[in-house]
């Protein structure tokens, strides 16, 4: 469970994600980049819901499937989605009200645009292209008063306020540092943007829940 925020235009992306990942008690468990940039396919694969998901299948991505690009990856996407979703859900102790969504946004190698997809298993994993603007998720205000990279802290930290009012076993748990990647057709720059103001007691309870 996460927050991200993107923006995409024909020329450019720009992903931002926090770090922290929860256990299922809503504990902090460790920080970890949920956002992976595969310079080959001029790619960013990132995911809201379980987490791991995203990363795994960007591992799988970059080591098992032979593809060109970000829309040759989205041709075979949805059924090999489905395939490893199956095979999650089958592990011991999977919670059955767990959903995840996988975006893809990358630099085409039809036209050189940068294109964006969502994944959702809500919806079987089909391929959803989306229209070039602004997303978020969860749900907060969007700021169009100054450029995103200005509103992503206030966005991030509205997000924060509206899920804690929420119950623990609804709420989606943000924090950690927020970390953005800007892509263009030429390069891919990762940096991170702030830290949350709680991040170094995240920070002390990750590795108070690691202890023996």
């Amino acid at each position: 469970m996460s927050s991200i925020i993107f923006a995409t235009d024909p020329t450019q992306a720009l992903v931002a994600t926090d770090t922290l990942a929860v256990n299922l008690d809503g504990e902090p468990l460790l920080f970890c980049s949920k956002a992976t940039y595969i310079p080959h396919l001029r790619t960013i694969i990132a995911g809201t819901g379980l987490g791991s998901f995203a990363n795994d299948w960007a591992n799988y991505v970059n080591n098992s499937m032979i593809v060109a690009g970000v829309r040759n990856l989205d041709y075979h996407s949805p059924s090999a989605l489905r395939a490893r979703w199956a095979k999650q859900r089958d592990e011991p102790g999977f919670p059955e009200n767990l959903t995840t969504t996988n975006y893809q946004i990358g630099v085409s190698e039809d036209d050189q645009e940068v294109r964006a997809f969502a994944y959702r298993s809500t919806n079987n994993f089909e391929s959803e292209p989306l229209t070039h603007g602004t997303r978020y998720k969860p749900e907060c205000a969007l700021l169009s008063d100054v450029s995103l990279l200005q509103a992503l802290r206030p966005m991030m930290e509205e997000q924060r306020r509206i899920q804690e009012s929420k119950p623990p076993s609804e709420r989606i748990y943000i924090g950690g540092q927020c970390v953005v990647m800007h892509l263009t057709k030429d390069a891919c720059t990762t940096a991170t943007l702030f830290s949350f103001d709680d991040y170094e007691q995240q920070l002390q309870a990750v590795f108070g829940n690691a202890s023996p």
